[in-house]
């Protein structure tokens, strides 16, 4: 089965609202120029999981449904989520995401630098229509760590000599934390105790640095048709990940210097990339890699078992499944 094909099965309960906020979402983000309408649709038009979206209406439903206020909520997050997809392609000089041309492609960077600045304006807006100042905070500190684990990404680009406890660290601040936004948020606007919101926040953070490795895992193992972008991509950029990490601390009898030579490189031949690539599949790293990925899984499956058997609760310990299994 296809990662579509199973998400759509998993999501199956809870289809009805998400259609009504994919509806809400192109409602709200309506503007009266024909060019910012344009970039946002070409934004929407990206075969997106609505996972973030899932994970929020999932984490309330597990307490007590109250869509009237996960609409908003869900509004918001998946909006923060695009806006920082936006940014990030621009930070990045993407051409393209998951096979289709990005916004600053498209449009140019200026274009798609307001396009993000204008969904966080309209988040703003909505997020204020929910009415709890803990989910103001929320979405501010989101935000806040979002920008931080995207500078720490920058700091970090091109060196060679980056730890686990460094990679972790950056990628908790910069995909995990709205991950975990959505899933405490969730429990926030259904009235979840302090004990329940905190343990829905850990297990959306669990869940989003098994997610964010297994997509790090996936651009050395992968395929383009799977992951919609050419594997190595990261290395390309310089971006040091985890499966590298752990393929630097082995055996590498040599190639340190070749690692070095592509990170250093903007313009390092496809070969010497394919080079690393499948030296890092042959050895032990991507099977390392895997087992954290699992680790953080089965910490967000514990976080579950606090709470009482219900159709929602085995959603959420599904998804983490699937975040783990997904295509490689």
């Amino acid at each position: 089965m296809s990662d579509t094909a199973t998400l759509n099965r998993l999501f199956a309960g809870i289809e009805a609202d998400l259609v009504l906020v994919d509806r809400a979402f192109q409602e709200r983000t309506a503007s009266d120029l024909f060019l910012l309408n344009s970039a946002v649709a070409h934004v929407l038009s990206s075969p997106g999981k609505r996972l973030r979206t899932a994970l929020t209406l999932l984490s309330g439903k597990l307490i007590d449904y109250r869509f009237d206020k996960l609409l908003p909520l869900s509004l918001s997050l998946e909006m923060v989520h695009l806006a920082t997809l936006v940014h990030d392609d621009i930070v990045d000089k993407a051409t393209t995401r998951r096979g289709i041309p990005t916004v600053n492609a498209e449009h140019g960077d200026a274009v798609a630098i307001l396009l993000g600045d204008y969904l966080f304006a309209k988040t703003s807006g909505i997020v204020a229509e929910v009415e709890d100042f803990r989910v103001d905070r929320l979405f501010a500190d989101t935000v806040a760590r979002i920008c931080e684990g995207t500078i720490i990404e920058l700091l970090s680009t091109r060196r060679l000599e980056l730890s686990i406890d460094d990679y972790l660290e950056r990628i908790s601040r910069k995909t995990a934390c709205l991950m975990a936004a959505c899933c405490k948020g969730g429990a926030i606007v259904c009235g979840g105790s302090d004990a329940q919101i905190a343990l829905m926040q850990q297990y959306g953070q669990n869940l989003g640095v098994a997610f964010q490795i297994i997509d790090d895992v996936l651009d050395y193992a992968g395929s383009e048709a799977t992951i919609g972008k050419p594997t190595g991509n990261d290395l390309r950029q310089g971006l040091v990940t985890l499966p590298l990490i752990y393929a630097l601390q082995g055996e590498h009898n040599g190639q340190i210097e070749q690692v070095r030579g592509v990170l250093e490189r903007t313009d390092s031949p496809e070969s010497a990339v394919d080079d690393v690539v499948r030296w890092v599949r042959a050895g032990p790293a991507i099977s390392e890699a895997l087992d954290l990925a699992r680790h953080y899984a089965a910490r967000a499956r514990a976080t579950l078992s606090e709470f009482a058997s219900s159709p929602e609760r085995d959603v959420l310990e599904q998804l983490v499944e699937f975040v783990v299994a997904r295509s490689r």
